[in-house]
């Protein structure tokens, strides 16, 4: 894997990618490149590949083929917070930093994601919502030029869901790096992106740039169309989004 980090180059550059398991070729020959400061989201069905491009991508995972130009150590967000239970959370936060200012810096990161008063708490006290924020903080306070989100919000309820997403836009304007999300969620790549990509095959087969200058339903039912979902009629989509009455 090639691993440079210039100041002019993108966040990650990706070209004829190839990845197998044994004799199956799970990524072939795929192409990519996302700028920094640009928000990626990566749809497609289970098994095509998206959590095996992410491994990749954070030198988790060999490569068979082809080249990643990429910095050497991007940060990755997982489904699961994988917090350290015995560390408090700003060692946790600050876990292969330099031991000096980590505590320092551990305070500036998970204040902001709103935590900055539970350094030194426990993760068996939090919530889900609240680890998966100590878990970006931990992400963040790299200052990484790649982030990569494997569906960190899956797990979530779809208050706390939405509430992270919303947390997640506001950092990553702040902080500027490139990001790539795999998600299955469609409506989370659309609120999120600038650029939707779909994966299918091992490779990309799809891809819609979000400028504003289509309404969310019909990029919607783009997407759906191409990962062969029929969209739900008017009046499904209608009966879905009326409060019902509490019993």
């Amino acid at each position: 894997m090639s691993l440079s980090v210039v100041a002019n180059r993108p966040a990650v550059a990706v070209r004829g990618l190839v990845r197998r398991y044994g004799a199956r070729t799970v990524i072939d020959g795929l192409d990519l490149e996302i700028a920094r400061g640009e928000f990626v989201a990566l749809l497609g069905e289970s098994g095509c590949g998206k959590t095996t491009l992410l491994r990749a991508l954070s030198g988790l995972d060999p490569i068979d083929g082809g080249a990643v130009d990429a910095p050497r150590r991007p940060a990755v967000v997982f489904q699961e917070h994988r917090l350290l239970p015995w560390d408090s959370l700003w060692r946790n936060v600050s876990l292969g930093q330099p031991e000096k200012g980590a505590r320092e810096r551990a305070a500036e990161a998970l204040a902001e994601v709103g935590l900055g008063e539970r350094l030194d708490d426990w993760p068996r006290n939090l919530s889900g919502g609240q680890s998966q924020r100590v878990a970006l903080a931990r992400a963040l306070v790299q200052e990484p030029e790649l982030l990569l989100l494997d569906e960190p919000f899956a797990a979530l309820d779809a208050l706390t869901r939405l509430k992270m997403q919303a947390l997640v836009k506001e950092l990553v304007a702040r902080h500027r790096p490139g990001v790539l999300l795999v998600t299955h969620d469609v409506d989370e790549a659309i609120a999120l992106a600038d650029r939707v990509l779909l994966m299918r095959d091992g490779a990309i087969a799809y891809e819609r740039t979000l400028d504003g200058a289509t309404t969310p339903d019909a990029v919607r039912g783009e997407l759906l169309a191409q990962l062969g979902v029929p969209a739900p009629s008017r009046r499904a989509a209608d009966a879905a989004s009326t409060p019902q009455p509490v019993a």
